[in-house]
């Protein structure tokens, strides 16, 4: 089988052949599953395309691998140069089959339209257009709040934070047009299932779990080495990941627990540590934040991280003492999918599809995402119970090992790309 893969992201071989910094390196199960999947014996090439900000079209051989890259100068906007470097590409590398990860970006509906007569399948990450919906974007802040928020840096570049919402609409047109023209579609969860048939109800739907990173698999979250009345939270640089939710639950656990300590991955939205010229460039979402921070007095118990590679990702799970999703919306994290991996309790909103990866109270705590005297309410039985903790922690290790186990979802795949071309 030869099959070309649409990508989001320039892999690590790429970035250090061509000098590329790549120190915010996303779409991490995509190079877990790529190293698998290229040791398989049913797989004869993998070709991997994606756009990029240089100039020239890039060819690079690598074994069984051979990365294209599209020269764009602008990856929101749909390009006929672009649509035509993708034939370029498929007929360089004749793919059996084109596997497009991920379609909120135009390229990804270029290589759909430049690739008429052959078989296609999409996997699905997160749905831009449902994120789009104004609600789920703001998580819960008030339009007063959002308004008095606005920073010079959102005037100059016209991206307001009331109005935030909608770029991820317009990312959303291509998305759905994607979605419409794709007969073949993988997913992972019963949120994805639904609303891709919603989008097209004739499509063809495959269950495929993601890999994680492999360090992942290899480490155990231990209680007698945390420390105490910690969490670790992936990311806060939007709204709907509802940072701002959880520091109204630190406001009110802090007379019970003064030590709590949130350790946020990431660069630090607030940007309060920065010179001049970085404060400037304060968006209104990292002024709500710092507001918040400084008027429930949380300071000294928030400490942003920077961006983290596997290594220093892990070393901040096994510290903490859980983990906490507080998300508006969300398919199957894998900021979550790693932290179950090693077996630390975690806490999660009870929202899209993260009620396929937690057993609430068994393989952790899934609560209302606006609800936070609940989620209160699981911090303090985590902090306050070891036996809990590592109860939960140790079935939810078991569970994601089965989710995640690299094997099983590999040769799914490979059925599914076997299925494809024999249908």
């Amino acid at each position: 089988m030869r099959i070309l893969w649409s990508v989001n992201i320039i892999f690590p071989y790429v970035s250090e052949k061509l000098h590329i910094n790549n120190s915010n390196l996303g779409g991490s199960w995509l190079i877990s599953l790529l190293n698998e999947l290229k040791n398989n014996n049913k797989i004869d090439k993998i070709g991997i395309f994606t756009v990029y900000s240089g100039k020239k079209y890039i060819k690079l051989e690598n074994e069984k691998l051979i990365y294209y890259l599209i020269p764009c100068k602008n990856i929101n906007k749909y390009s006929k140069k672009v649509e035509e470097y993708c034939k370029t590409i498929i007929a360089d590398f004749l793919p059996d089959l084109i596997h497009i990860h991920g379609v909120e970006f135009p390229h990804s509906l270029a290589i759909i339209n430049a690739s008429k007569n052959i078989k296609k399948c999409v996997s699905i990450q997160g749905l831009i257009s449902k994120c789009g919906n104004r609600e789920i974007y703001n998580a819960g802040i008030n339009s007063s709040d959002m308004f008095k928020s606005v920073t010079l840096r959102d005037i100059i570049r016209l991206d307001l934070l009331p109005f935030q919402y909608k770029k991820f609409l317009k990312k959303a047109k291509y998305e759905l047009l994607a979605l419409k023209k794709s007969k073949y579609i993988i997913g992972r969860t019963d949120w994805d299932k639904i609303n891709t048939y919603l989008i097209n109800k004739n499509r063809i739907y495959f269950h495929n779990n993601e890999n994680m990173r492999k360090i992942f698999y290899n480490k155990k979250w231990d209680i007698n080495k945390i420390e105490r009345n910690s969490i670790y939270f992936s990311q806060a640089s939007y709204p709907l990941k509802g940072f701002h939710k959880l520091l109204f639950a630190i406001n009110q656990l802090k007379s019970d627990y003064p030590n709590i300590k949130v350790y946020v991955a990431g660069i630090d939205i607030t940007r309060s540590n920065e010179n001049f010229c970085g404060k400037i460039k304060l968006n209104g979402y990292g002024k709500y934040l710092k507001k918040l921070i400084t008027q429930l007095n949380l300071k000294d118990n928030i400490k942003f991280l920077g961006y983290l590679n596997e290594e220093q990702v892990c070393e901040y799970l096994l510290k903490c003492n859980v983990y906490v999703q507080s998300s508006s919306l969300e398919n199957s994290p894998n900021s979550l999918g790693e932290a179950m991996l090693i077996g630390m309790p975690c806490i999660a909103s009870y929202v899209g599809g993260t009620i396929n990866m937690i057993t609430h109270e068994e393989s952790g705590f899934l609560y209302p995402f606006d609800d936070v005297e609940l989620l209160i309410h699981f911090l303090k039985e985590i902090f306050d119970d070891d036996v809990l903790a590592e109860k939960i922690g140790k079935n939810a290790c078991n569970h994601a090992m089965k989710i995640f186990n690299k094997n099983k979802n590999v040769e799914e795949l490979i059925n599914i790309y076997t299925k494809i071309l024999n249908d």
